[in-house]
């Protein structure tokens, strides 16, 4: 019975305390699960593979160390659908097994010692649930779409496809031994040991992982790929593709080697790992940082897609290389510390921008990840360090530079070098960085980390400024105005928000004679600061000088101030917050003045892109020449800005200038913008240029997808067979299907529902999407009740079965 409580203990993380704060439960490691023993080592054999069956053979070897006296048992995750076959100790004796769900348990022959070794070998027949642990691919006649495997671990899906601990606060070291069918490569973690090709022309491939890290991150993945080779240093670099792909991937990775360079030289941890390879699979969601192999998404842009600057390139390749340091070096220790690992890959690309571009582009990168910021935490304020959190990738980076600016740059790199170090190999709290600072640095941030990272929100300030000519002074009232409105959970948790943020802050007032500075120190709700020495009246007044704060700001100003701050001031940040300001004085002919200066001359092209944007908000004599002007700019951003604004404005002079942009400009993202603004303002024309860019091939469908959203914007159901007949080819025809089914169409809901028993397995998913995102919920619903038993396919139904019921427990959740 003892072995039994004890598992029942090790399947549940913790009992909630209903006291503790989301502070104390952090602190107090609350999240991470017990285990008994130290896993050291697993060799991963898998052969035959059956796409049909989504199926495998499999043999794992695990070597482990008892954490406690007298282990008699050993509790492995391992999923249900794992035919076990044998299980046998070190000399081959028979060992007995008990299942439990996703649980398996292993008796040892013998009671084992405190720090004895234990090795075990299982041999199963391995069956997934594709999608879980593995995904099986196979081409369903769609273009651009090898027969291929893939496995994806993280959080804790690996336990699908092998026995292992699957949970992020036990390191081991591991083999991969795949033997793939003729035509295919298997690619996994660390150095390539052996790969052999046998008579029928099957291959097996081993590869040695012989640094520890966490089991989520073994990774797997089987297709017909080429390697195309590179090097940083004597490590080799690799970019796995599709044969079609391979005259694509070195422009698009031949950044990598400088990455890690940069990577290397910023934290001074060295690439820790034998190897970096970057695999591109179908249907995957992104990238996945699997231990020295990671896994990324098929999308791979053209020559003349970069124009546009994709998020490939810009985003998704540092991202992903920056984990090998931080979540694969490193390791958070459970999974409400994930903003370790997802904050810090947030973080690093925007320090490699800044490296390699200049400053503008370091503050574009947070710019964007400001956006995204601030759209998530109005759906729902949390915590950084929280189970579940859902802000750790911009917030994570956001507050990593707000960090980086209090300390200054040596204190900052000094202090991530101590937390790379101090847990190599290892794994982290978020307490751990807190303590690496101060070791680092010698100054306890615990108040830092109290605001910013156990609880939630950010300051909004309303600042008023007045100017004394006989003291010369400028007094500045700031007022933090932020809420503290969340409620409990069911267990009595709440996410706070400070009443108050502490925070250091710079004023700098613009005058004839020069600027002014003053730096105060933050801490009530209503503070005020004095900027002395002011001898002529203001021509600016910038409140948090550098953008040093997350925040969000209201500051009313004369017009004079904005300008001459926009004009003035080189941060990215204050001058989007400029033109929102003046795009709010439609009538002001200096305001107007000062956004067609941006919009046509600014020196960065983000700030023109900002106020292009802004430009429909003044008449339209202002406007329409500085746009026109702005359709002529060497930055595709910026046309296509402009193209779109111009469908705010109307008329026949903008529908021609869009149909120029359409036309004429190599972009693919401003003749996307020209195919809305033509719909909006061509009426006559709009089915024919609608038909057209529907079929229009376009990096990431952004041509059919502008179409797309201009039949959801005019309402226009003539379209809607058109639109269906795409529905084999852009998942986001049966969205759209949804929207216009959702505005009462009931035409585009009988097409959605029959794509449910479309022939392609693919459309059917995609259908079933558009049922559940884009859908609204109680027509959704309703629907899928009716039909769903009487659906064709099995999978469907079953898949249609296991949507209403998270859907009914949602609902009697929010009840």
């Amino acid at each position: 019975m003892r072995v039994w409580l004890w598992f029942l203990a090790a399947c549940w993380v913790a009992v909630p305390l209903l006291a503790q704060t989301n502070a104390e439960r952090m602190a107090n490691d609350h999240y991470s699960r017990s285990h008994d023993f130290d896993l050291i080592h697993q060799r991963i054999e898998v052969s035959n593979f059956d796409w049909d069956s989504t199926s495998f053979d499999g043999r794992v070897t695990t070597t482990l160390v008892a954490r406690r006296a007298g282990l008699d048992s050993v509790i492995l995750d391992a999923g249900a659908k794992l035919v076990l076959q044998t299980v046998t100790a070190r000399g081959g004796a028979a060992l007995r097994t008990a299942r439990h769900g996703d649980t398996l348990v292993i008796f040892l022959p013998k009671p084992i010692a405190f720090g004895d070794t234990a090795r075990f070998t299982i041999t199963y027949h391995g069956v997934v649930e594709s999608g879980r642990g593995l995904t099986y691919i196979t081409p369903e006649g769609r273009p651009h779409r090898p027969r291929q495997i893939w496995s994806q671990g993280e959080d804790h899906d690996n336990h699908y496809w092998f026995p292992t601990y699957d949970f992020p606060n036990d390191k081991m070291t591991w083999e991969v031994v795949a033997t793939v069918p003729q035509g295919m490569n298997a690619i996994s973690n660390g150095r390539l040991v052996s790969d052999v090709t046998a008579r029928s022309g099957s291959r097996t491939i081993a590869w040695s992982q012989d640094k520890p890290s966490a089991t989520y991150l073994v990774s797997l993945i089987v297709a017909p790929l080429v390697k195309v080779h590179d090097t940083w240093r004597t490590i080799p670099v690799d970019y796995y593709v599709y044969h079609e792909d391979s005259a694509l991937a070195r422009p698009l990775f031949k950044i990598t080697p400088d990455m890690i360079d940069t990577y290397s030289r910023l934290t001074g941890v060295n690439y820790p790992w034998a190897k970096y390879a970057q695999t591109t699979v179908a249907d995957f969601f992104g990238g996945m940082e699997n231990v020295s192999a990671t896994t990324l998404v098929d999308w791979l842009p053209g020559p003349r897609d970069y124009q546009d600057r994709p998020w490939y390139p810009w985003i998704l390749i540092p991202h992903e290389l920056s984990h090998q340091w931080f979540g694969d070096y490193v390791t958070t220790e459970n999974w409400a510390n994930m903003w370790l690992n997802e904050g810090f890959a947030e973080f690093m690309p925007g320090q490699y921008w800044a490296r390699k571009l200049g400053v503008r582009a370091e503050e574009d990168y947070y710019q964007d990840e400001y956006d995204q910021f601030m759209q998530i935490d109005q759906q729902r304020r949390m915590p950084l360090a929280s189970l579940g959190s859902n802000n750790i990738y911009p917030k994570g980076a956001l507050v990593l530079q707000m960090l980086k600016h209090y300390l200054g740059e040596q204190r900052f790199w000094a202090s991530v070098h101590r937390y790379l170090t101090d847990h190599a190999f290892d794994n982290a709290t978020t307490d751990d960085m807190r303590q690496a600072v101060l070791d680092a640095s010698g100054e306890n941030l615990d108040w830092f980390w109290d605001q910013w990272i156990y609880q939630a929100g950010y300051p909004e300030f309303t600042v008023a400024a007045k100017y004394d000519s006989s003291a010369s002074i400028v007094t500045l009232v700031v007022q933090q105005v932020q809420q503290d409105s969340s409620k409990a959970d069911s267990t009595g948790l709440r996410y706070t928000t400070p009443a108050a943020f502490r925070m250091p802050v710079t004023v700098r007032v613009g005058t004839p004679r020069g600027d002014v500075t003053a730096r105060a120190q933050l801490s009530q709700r209503l503070d005020t600061i004095l900027v002395r020495d002011v001898k002529s009246a203001p021509t600016m007044v910038i409140f948090d000088d550098g953008n040093t704060i997350l925040k969000r700001l209201t500051f009313d100003q004369p017009t004079a101030w904005l300008a001459t701050q926009l004009q003035r001031d080189p941060n990215l940040w204050n001058r989007h917050w400029i033109i929102a300001q003046l795009a709010h004085r439609p009538a002001d002919t200096a305001a107007a003045a000062a956004v067609v200066k941006a919009a046509t001359g600014a020196d960065y092209f983000l700030v023109r892109v900002a106020a292009v944007g802004a430009l429909p908000t003044f008449p339209a004599a202002t406007a329409l020449p500085a746009l026109q002007t702005a359709m002529a700019d060497t930055s595709a951003q910026v046309r296509a800005a402009a193209v779109e604004a111009l469908g705010n404005l109307g008329g026949a002079q903008v529908a021609a200038l869009a149909r120029q942009a359409w036309t004429h400009d190599s972009s693919d993202a401003v003749r996307a913008a020209a195919v809305l603004t033509m719909a909006l303002t061509d009426t006559a024309g709009r089915r024919a240029i609608i038909l057209q860019a529907l079929g229009t091939p376009s990096y990431r469908d952004v041509i059919p997808g502008a179409a797309y959203r201009a039949i959801a914007q005019t309402g226009d159901t003539t379209l809607i067979d058109a639109v269906e007949a795409h529905a084999g080819e852009q998942r986001l025809a049966l969205h759209l299907l949804a929207a216009l089914a959702g505005r009462g169409s009931a035409r585009a809901l009988d097409l959605l529902v029959k794509h449910l028993d479309d022939e392609r397995p693919y459309v059917r998913r995609w259908a079933l999407e558009a049922f559940q995102f884009s859908l609204p919920r109680a027509i959704a619903q309703s629907k899928l009740q009716t039909i769903g038993g009487g659906l064709k396919f099995p999978d469907t139904r079953q898949a249609v079965a296991e949507l209403l019921q998270r859907w009914q427990k949602r609902g009697e959740r929010e009840q």
